[in-house]
């Protein structure tokens, strides 16, 4: 953050100097954009594009912005017209690619990341990005694949990287190795809740519900605790999956119905988790998960 503050300072002289000094505008937004201060950034890229309208390097960040703000459509205009202006602009192509996914859009993402690695082969952010797609594809064997070549290149290309990966494991069935990965990440997390979550949930489908039920009762008092914090909707989510693995059908799905209205992310995670699979045929269920089901 100091450097930031430091950032901020020089390129305010710099357009105090030049009012219009659209590179000084423009870099003045992205040091926003890094410290979260969105407003702020917004304000200096439409300043910058107004200024030099073909500023594809402004158009890409400002598209960013949206991104991060969870507002794909814009994102993707900004990301396409700056890929309009500058066809090989890796950075903008990448996180195309990234937009995409979120938009549930795989087929672009997928074809997107290809691009970016086919130009960049060590780029990790792009494997970890498709390796994102592939898991929502549940492309599980290439998800993973891809998640071990970007963890190879950085490890701190992905948050909780060991969470994730135990998350990737449990969706192949591999599940002595998942809970390896998951009890690695508790130590070095202990309130990571989703990653317990992932680690009671695997255990119970791998040693049965006999072996697990303490510790899914442990945890079920801990997500009730945590129901009016902000980890509400793990907690929520978290309720849902432990009723599902005891069979409680209108507890369970209840409990991912509020999850899913606090944070709509948690239909894609419903349609992977393991503890869902009998839920499948359920019309409830199927209503819940049914837009991120693709058909």
């Amino acid at each position: 953050m100091e450097r930031h503050q430091q950032q901020l300072a020089e390129l305010e002289q710099a357009i105090k100097h030049n009012p219009e000094d659209v590179k000084a505008i423009a870099h003045r937004g992205e040091v926003y954009r890094l410290m979260g201060r969105y407003e702020e950034a917004l304000a200096d890229f439409a300043q910058a594009i107004k200024l030099k309208p073909e500023y594809y390097w402004a158009i890409a960040h400002r598209g960013e912005i949206y991104y991060q703000r969870e507002e794909y459509e814009k994102a993707l205009a900004d990301f396409n017209r700056a890929l309009q202006l500058e066809p090989d602009y890796l950075w903008a192509i990448a996180h195309r690619g990234a937009t995409y996914e979120y938009m549930r859009h795989y087929e672009e993402a997928i074809a997107d990341l290809n691009r970016a690695l086919a130009i960049k082969p060590d780029y990790s952010w792009a494997f970890a990005h498709r390796s994102r797609t592939y898991e929502q594809m549940k492309l599980y064997e290439q998800a993973l694949a891809d998640f071990d070549q970007a963890i190879a290149l950085d490890q701190n290309v992905v948050k909780a990287w060991k969470r994730e990966r135990g998350l990737l494991l449990s969706f192949l069935g591999r599940y002595a190795e998942s809970v390896e990965y998951y009890e690695q990440s508790l130590q070095e997390n202990p309130e990571d809740y989703f990653g317990l979550y992932g680690l009671v949930s695997t255990k119970a489908c791998w040693q049965g519900l006999a072996e697990t039920q303490s510790q899914i009762n442990e945890t079920r008092q801990l997500f009730l605790s945590l129901t009016n914090t902000e980890a509400a909707g793990i907690a929520l989510y978290g309720l849902g999956g432990l009723a599902a693995l005891e069979s409680k059908v209108d507890e369970a799905l209840n409990y991912l119905q509020e999850a899913i209205a606090l944070d709509d992310y948690r239909a894609d995670t419903a349609n992977h988790d393991r503890v869902w699979l009998p839920f499948y045929t359920h019309s409830q269920f199927q209503a819940l998960i049914s837009h991120v089901v693709k058909s």
